[in-house]
């Protein structure tokens, strides 16, 4: 019987944990060129791309479909940087997402940061 109690309440923890663990997206933040490093807006260092970072999202970023995270840049080695907006538009659809920054002067469809939602939008 203590056995039986013990199984009950440990079903019970992994149960509450999972229920409030908080939904998120993952982004996989890219540089084109290879050899970028993210930066905050502020200047505060994320790392080398590609990074990964996760936003936790909730009910209202789910029903518009989307998310406004706070924009962030990319350094490269050679010099040049490039801005996002103030705020990157993250498609919400369950699927993981990626942005690129492109380097400025090199050839693209855009001289904005690609993704699965639009940068500064």
């Amino acid at each position: 019987m203590k056995h039986g109690v013990r199984v009950g309440v440990l079903l019970s923890i992994l149960f509450a944990i999972g229920c409030s663990q908080q939904e998120q997206v993952r982004v996989t933040y890219r540089s084109d060129p290879p050899g970028g490093t993210l930066y905050k807006l502020d200047g505060e260092l994320w790392g080398e791309c590609p990074k990964v970072l996760y936003y936790d999202i909730g009910e209202d970023d789910i029903e518009r479909g989307y998310l406004d995270a706070k924009g962030l840049m990319v350094r490269w080695p050679s010099g040049p940087g490039k801005r996002s907006g103030e705020l990157i538009r993250i498609t919400v659809d369950g699927t993981n997402r990626q942005v690129t920054f492109v380097q400025p002067g090199e050839t693209s469809e855009s001289s904005a940061a690609r993704s699965g939602g639009n940068p500064g939008e």
